[in-house]
């Protein structure tokens, strides 16, 4: 893997830590059937759209941002379905 150019900063902000690991987990989607291909995508695209946030707390394992921004995602998507519903 390479190694990216980080323009003379020693530690990586927490976004491009998620970016790296957005680029490494969306390979996993050319093995996956249509439909989970898109829900991966979405939620690793919800999860960056949310990187701001977790930058407040940064983590030693940038996936565990990734994942805890992605039950946020989900969270607020089933509160948005309950509300239809209702």
């Amino acid at each position: 893997m390479a190694v990216p150019n980080r323009m003379g900063r020693t530690v990586p902000t927490v976004r491009q830590l998620m970016n790296e690991e957005y680029s490494e987990r969306i390979k996993m989607t050319k093995m996956l059937p249509v439909e989970e291909r898109r829900a991966l995508k979405e939620l690793l695209d919800a999860a960056l759209t949310r990187s701001d946030a977790g930058s407040i707390v940064p983590r030693v394992i940038p996936s565990e941002t990734m994942f805890m921004l992605m039950l946020v995602h989900l969270k607020a998507r089933v509160d948005e379905l309950e509300e239809k519903r209702e």
